[in-house]
């Protein structure tokens, strides 16, 4: 397959301070380990189907830019990963890779005995975007459409892009290892999203509802916690090393198309040259969105919803 250069729209609003919306119904779910998952519903419900999920250390929330322009189009369904986002914090362990493959297909099966069955698209970032990979190369397929956005897939052993991905991933690893968990206001993380330079391209107002977004207040504190603990989430970073993910997923020939960070951008991350390398290897469609990093759906929302919508058009999943 013939990899195509990084497209997108040109279009951009900058916007200060984002307001969700409040969703029109909710599902909570017990995993089979009695871990709990909240399923948000938003949109337009006589819509095709969007299940959504977010990258480590964020949650679904975190991706309104990206998710606003679906509303009024799509029925949407969002959640978070086990310890993450709006779920309560249930254990430590297990929580890595192969069990939110298990989780991801226990959701999907949820919300169709709940809200019926239709047309289904998953749109998965990174963390959420390896699980759905996962399931798919053991052959469990339940789409109608796939679209993953910069999942870290890591190259076997003795391509160079095996040890540029996990070294980037040890430092993220041990950053997380130290992070401050507890912060007294919102306010405080959204100042450490706009400090860090790998955040630099998120889109004006991302930083404050990041925060928003992977914090929960807790009473008897008065302070603002993680959601997702950081030694909790940094064994992730280096786990994807350990995957079975290199190989062609199955079944072949269905709607999957895998969104990557720009390659050449400067200072991006080697998921986005491991992504291009991987839908190469295996002859899955493949598109970039130019100077963007990881976070591409934070950072250029109108351009990685333009590319989804054009995929969906062109393979008949929606008019």
């Amino acid at each position: 397959m013939t990899t195509p250069p990084c497209s997108g729209v040109e279009a951009r609003r900058e916007t200060d301070v984002f307001v969700l919306p409040e969703p029109s119904a909710t599902l909570d779910l017990a995993m089979d380990d009695g871990a709990p998952i909240r399923v948000v519903r938003h949109g337009n419900p006589t819509g095709p189907r969007v299940v959504l999920s977010h990258g480590n250390g964020f949650a679904s929330d975190s991706y309104f830019p990206f998710w606003r322009p679906m509303l009024d189009r799509f029925d949407l369904c969002l959640f978070d990963f086990r310890n993450c986002g709006r779920n309560p914090f249930h254990a430590a362990e297990p929580h890595g890779y192969r069990r939110f493959a298990r989780d991801n297909v226990a959701v999907h099966g949820a919300i169709a005995e709940e809200w019926g069955k239709k047309t289904t698209i998953g749109i998965f970032h990174s963390m959420s975007a390896i699980a759905a990979l996962l399931a798919v190369t053991d052959g469990v397929w339940h789409w109608d459409a796939l679209v993953l956005f910069d999942p870290p897939v890591v190259p076997p052993q003795g391509n160079p892009l095996h040890d540029e991905l996990l070294t980037d991933g040890g430092v993220l690893r041990d950053a997380a290892l130290i992070r401050k968990n507890r912060f007294p206001d919102p306010d405080e993380l959204a100042d450490v999203f706009r400090y860090l330079h790998r955040f630099r391209r998120l889109r004006k107002g991302v930083p404050e509802l990041n925060a928003r977004s992977t914090l929960r207040f807790d009473p008897a504190s008065g302070e603002w916690l993680l959601s997702c603990p950081g030694p909790v989430e940094a064994g992730l970073y280096v786990e994807v090393g350990e995957l079975p993910i290199w190989r062609k997923p199955h079944p072949p020939e269905r709607p999957l198309m895998i969104v990557g960070a720009d390659p050449e951008a400067d200072g991006t991350s080697k998921t986005a040259s491991c992504c291009r390398l991987y839908s190469e290897t295996f002859g899955i469609e493949y598109a970039c969105v130019p100077d963007t990093s990881h976070l591409l759906q934070l950072e250029e929302p109108e351009r990685c919803f333009a590319l989804v919508e054009d995929f969906l058009s062109r393979n008949g999943v929606v008019a």
